[in-house]
């Protein structure tokens, strides 16, 4: 796999900064470092760089008229994302989260998982899905990640907190052949692979073009490809942050792809099933869209933030 450059994965704030709002939480709980991000947003979303991050989807999904609604929106947006961390932070150091699922998700999923072909769990940069792969001990299989992190991420994981075992495994999309033959090995052993199906880690021949919020952008269809070689089912799902601590998930009907060959092409049909669901989210949930960059002018290169 060739990685052309890293976009994503960065933290903006200093390793010093993040400790901070970890002793915040420690010492105040959520309430203490949410008021914390006010000010801090605040002073971010004043830097041209940051705003220039949100330009692409706040234009797209808002269209704002003037230069204020557009601060407004990038605002709420950074504020949205950094309650999702504090969120994620608050799971580990607090051990507590709210996550709100009903009982047919947790019987569909039960039901796909007994046929023993594993479950390929599809999410995108939206909401808190970093806190919801904690969340899933219920379905009772091992679980793998699809996770990209880089050098330069400040952030610490809910286990680093914990100083504990993860929920999950973590297989590496920079690894060799992008971490394929482990996601087959995992479904292939009847259990549960979570990927990222926005952003295309690596050769952006390995994507498809579909269309999103008026606009045409590429995503991957190896996942499609993947779910077709093993016959494990697709569920595709996001996990809205819904107040303090609290996480829903929202599940879309499963998807079973067919085996139509190695063409990109005759993958795109899932992809855009994928992004049409994607775009349902954003308009439910406006500001916990999280791919700070310009989609529908460029190719995403790595696969996590």
């Amino acid at each position: 796999m060739n990685v052309h450059e890293e976009k994503t994965g960065r933290s903006i704030a200093s390793r010093f900064k993040h400790q901070f709002v970890y002793a915040l939480i420690a010492v105040g709980g959520r309430t203490l470092a949410y008021g914390f991000l006010y000010p801090l947003v605040l002073v971010y979303c004043l830097h041209k760089s940051v705003r220039d991050k949100s330009r692409a989807y706040v234009m797209r999904r808002f269209s704002p008229k003037t230069k204020w609604e557009f601060f407004k929106h990038t605002f709420w947006l950074n504020l949205t994302f950094g309650r999702t961390l504090v969120d994620r932070a608050a799971l580990g150091i607090l051990g507590k989260a709210h996550f709100e699922y009903d009982s047919q998700t947790r019987q569909l999923c039960k039901e796909l998982l007994q046929q023993g072909k594993g479950l390929l769990l599809l999410t995108a940069h939206v909401g808190c899905w970093q806190s919801a792969v904690n969340c899933m001990q219920f379905l009772n299989k091992p679980m793998h990640v699809l996770y990209y992190r880089n050098a330069q991420d400040n952030d610490k994981m809910v286990a680093e907190h914990k100083k504990g075992e993860a929920a999950f495994a973590l297989i590496n999309p920079a690894g060799p052949m992008g971490g394929v033959p482990e996601m087959m090995a995992a479904l292939r052993r009847g259990e549960i692979v979570c990927a990222m199906a926005d952003r295309v880690f690596g050769n952006p021949k390995n994507c498809v073009e579909v269309d999103f919020l008026g606009g045409k952008i590429h995503v991957p269809y190896s996942f499609y490809r993947l779910s077709a070689v093993t016959q494990a089912p697709i569920v595709m799902a996001f996990f809205p942050w819904t107040g303090k601590g609290c996480l829903s998930a929202w599940v879309f009907p499963p998807l079973l792809v067919k085996d139509n060959g190695s063409r990109g092409a005759a993958y795109q049909p899932y992809a855009q099933q994928f992004i049409d669901a994607l775009a349902q989210f954003c308009i439910k949930y406006p500001y916990q869209f999280f791919n700070y960059f310009n989609w529908w002018n460029d190719y995403a290169t790595t696969n996590d933030r």
